[in-house]
């Protein structure tokens, strides 16, 4: 699928197949996620528009009233009673029950009723028909148009989930990029690679066929079942999965190496084939043929949070389209840092930038390739740079508006999002301080800072350039949270973060000039927004202010308001009126980074698919795993209480590392969920206390052999050749494994600290993990 033909606008066949259907599903979750909030402002608008709009937008779509507005009420009477007064007197128990007679009076005040009833449905109609105009028709249908888009694709969330699985699972395939503990170089590794996923992926249609006769059967007994119509597109998406996996066994690359050990091909099975495999055999071996299947529906009952992990995917790869890292590094450049230090800076903006991309590994895809090279730039010895890679994504799981915290908050309702992401910043300062002690006790050189006063200014003046990326990023969040009413948060973020990398691409792949058209955009929000900040005091200072409004909780907002205005001021005046300062001319085309818009978005959801694919693959294999371990008993053959909480907490630090070792982050957080937070809490250790000790035990799983997660992904994206030539054959143990020592060093040391300091002083785990009051 990767090979190019000359067919139409010189596309490949993967581009048409794969790349475009995944851009058009990632624009519809995208859309999805938004309407909803692109509806409610519509309503608002069209109330503050129109008076009583929610009346007006009826007009022309419910019929007339057919009641009569002036019936004749004593004829109506009369008729009413002479046929109750007949009812009565067929009835030979009328006299018995006290039904023979009939109230006259009774009746026609019903009567008088209904007819005011229906005078008021009329004047009702007649005042929307009045009142109608052309504009509140044509403003009816747009806003009726998104409401009926929004609600028909938000019951078809499970199948924009299968779809984009599927698709992406199957380019994957075809490109070879399944993730496994090392890569397929010979003819034998491609032999058992290939081999394992035709068995996989054939096991996998075997369960969804029993998964189908199972509902099939629950159906025709009378049991309600959902979506049964996605059966078929499992069946038929891992039959093409097979023949996928089965065609690229009979017909292997030219470029395959000779010899090889057939042990050391089994490390190339892909992870997601040694999963889906070691779960069948053992449902199998239960009866239950259809156990995979059941499992992996526990990803469409959270679609949404897969289809959000899906988009930081997209997020991260369009970020590796732009130049921002690359400027980020410029930024730093004059202050000369020895290579230990630059790792320390590195990882503090990785780690920000982790955040708002979802996960540590989606991190490691999109920067990764960029901070090994910068790093080596600076003089890294390869074995540090290849633990910093590694380690980029690692800290800042902790920080806002990190996907894992935010399915940890939806799963488990003894923690919020802002609970855990305050303690999360004192884990996040913790885990930076820990890996600078250890930075520094394993340099190899002094450490090193340009003089104060010669690197600041050079530094500012390099700051300039990131001023227009300040202006597009600035203008997105001002129409999001100033005309659509959401600020970028934990839960807008996959919403809003798309929106602001095509903004980016736009002004640096298509025109530079664009900028302008942000920055007046920008200028005329913030003048309205400066209005507002300015009536608003003048009403806290006046006492004018509405009954429900808290003058405080207003004085507040108006300060933040100010503040931020006044930084997307400071970036149109710099922008304007400072000239750019100089740069580092090392701009060079690299390998699948277009300076076109259009390739730029073609090679940013090309790369998307293919992590797309091997990720929620993996995931949703994962959750098969845990399903072996919930059906095994293991689980209820744990203790339920431990003999002190230092024991428990020294089991579940334990627990957890290993969890991580070998499962992906949601599904470890699903099955943790379900399985040890209880018992956590049971044992005296508070929920917020334990899933930061999970957030930083799963980390330390990925880093750690014998899978290492991070570290495979690092191998991805900075490449084979280059890791192993980073390969010592002599020198300590510790700098011939630096890559992997340093990082579990690191957060070894921080797992301990966060697990066993806050159980000394009740003060220390207080200031820690604060409880935050909701409202």
């Amino acid at each position: 699928m990767e090979t190019r033909n000359g067919g139409l606008l010189h596309r490949s066949s993967q581009e048409w197949l794969s790349t475009l259907p995944v851009f058009l599903l990632l624009l519809l979750v995208v859309f999805l996620s938004s309407g909803q909030i692109i509806h409610s402002q519509l309503l608002k608008i069209g109330e503050s528009t129109w008076d009583e709009y929610f009346l007006l937008r009826t007009a022309g779509l419910v019929p007339p009233p057919s009641c009569e507005r002036n019936p004749d009420i004593e004829a109506r009477t009369d008729e009413i009673v002479q046929r109750r007064q007949a009812q009565a007197n067929d009835d030979p128990l009328a006299d018995i029950l006290g039904g023979g007679a009939v109230d006259r009076d009774a009746v026609r005040q019903s009567l008088m009723a209904a007819r005011a009833n229906c005078r008021a449905k009329w004047d009702r109609y007649q005042t929307v028909e009045d009142k109608v105009t052309p504009g509140v028709v044509a403003f009816r249908n747009m806003e009726g148009g998104v409401a009926t888009v929004v609600a028909t694709l938000g019951d078809y969330k499970r199948l924009l989930l299968a779809l984009l699985l599927l698709i992406c699972a199957t380019t994957t395939t075809f490109q070879r990029h399944h993730i496994s503990l090392r890569p397929s170089r010979t003819r034998k590794d491609h032999v058992i690679s290939l081999g394992a996923q035709v068995i996989s992926n054939t096991l996998l249609l075997i369960s969804a066929i029993a998964y189908r006769g199972s509902d099939l059967r629950a159906a025709n007994a009378g049991v309600t079942v959902d979506t049964f119509y996605l059966h078929w597109v499992w069946i038929i998406g891992f039959a093409v999965l097979a023949l996928a996996a089965l065609y690229q066994l009979l017909k292997p690359p030219r470029d395959l190496e000779t010899g090889g050990s057939w042990g050391k091909a089994l490390l190339t099975i892909p992870l997601f084939s040694f999963m889906c495999i070691s779960a069948s055999l053992q449902f199998y071996g239960q009866g239950y043929f259809h156990g995979v299947s059941v499992y992996m529906n526990m990803m469409m009952e959270l679609s949404t949070l897969f289809l959000n992990l899906a988009l930081y995917i997209w997020i991260g790869m369009m970020l590796k389209q732009t130049r921002l890292t690359h400027i980020v590094f410029d930024l730093m450049r004059p202050w000369n840092l020895s290579p230990e230090l630059m790792c320390v800076v590195v990882l503090s903006f990785a780690a920000v930038l982790t955040a708002y991309t979802g996960a540590s590994g989606i991190f490691v895809i999109a920067a990764g390739a960029t901070i090994y090279r910068e790093l080596i730039r600076v003089g890294a010895r390869k074995q540090l740079a290849l633990a910093a890679t590694a380690m980029s994504g690692s800290m800042g799981v902790v920080l806002r508006p990190c996907l894992i915290v935010v399915v940890i908050a939806a799963l488990n309702k003894n923690v919020t999002t802002a609970e855990m992401f305050s303690a999360g910043g004192k884990v996040f300062v913790l885990s930076l301080l820990v890996f600078f002690l250890y930075s520094q006790f394993a340099r190899t050189t002094p450490a090193r800072v340009a003089p104060f006063a010669k690197a600041l200014p050079a530094s500012l003046k390099r700051a300039v350039p990131l001023m227009p990326y300040g202006i597009v990023v600035g203008a997105v969040a001002l129409f999001f949270n100033d005309l659509l009413a959401r600020q970028l948060d934990e839960f807008s973020a996959p919403i809003i973060l798309p929106v602001m990398l095509i903004a980016i691409l736009l002004y640096e792949k298509f025109s530079r000039h664009v900028v302008h058209l942000f920055a007046l955009f920008m200028a005329g929000m913030l003048i309205s927004s400066y209005m507002g900040i300015w009536e608003g005091y003048q009403a806290i200072s006046g006492g004018t202010l509405p009954a429900n409004v808290n003058a405080t909780e207003l004085e507040s907002a108006l300060w933040g308001d100010l503040w931020r205005n006044l930084l997307f001021t400071l970036f149109l005046v710099v922008h304007y009126l400072v000239p750019t300062g100089d740069q580092d001319p090392h701009y060079a085309p690299e390998k699948g980074i277009s300076e076109k818009l259009e390739g730029a978005m073609r090679f940013a959801t090309t790369e998307t698919t293919g992590h797309i694919g091997a990720l929620l693959l993996l995931m949703a294999m994962s959750m098969a795993a845990s399903g072996i371990i919930e059906r095994s008993g293991v689980l209820e053959a744990l203790p339920s209480a431990f003999g002190s909480v230092w024991i428990a907490a020294a089991f579940f630090v334990v627990a957890l590392v290993l969890v991580g070792m070998f499962i992906d982050p949601l599904g470890a957080v699903i099955l943790v969920n379900a399985a040890m937070a209880p018992m956590a809490q049971a044992n005296g250790i508070s929920a917020l206390h334990f899933w930061m000790i999970a957030l930083v035990a799963f980390e330390l799983g990925y880093l750690t052999p014998p899978v290492a997660l991070n570290h495979l992904l690092t191998r991805q994206v900075v490449g084979d050749d280059e890791v192993e030539s980073a390969k010592l054959k002599s020198g300590s143990f510790f700098r011939r494994y630096e890559k992997f020592l340093l990082p579990i060093s690191v957060m070894l040391t921080v797992l301990l600290i966060v697990a066993f300091l806050p159980l000394f002083s009740d003060s220390v785990h207080g200031w820690v993990f604060q409880k935050i009051q909701a409202g």
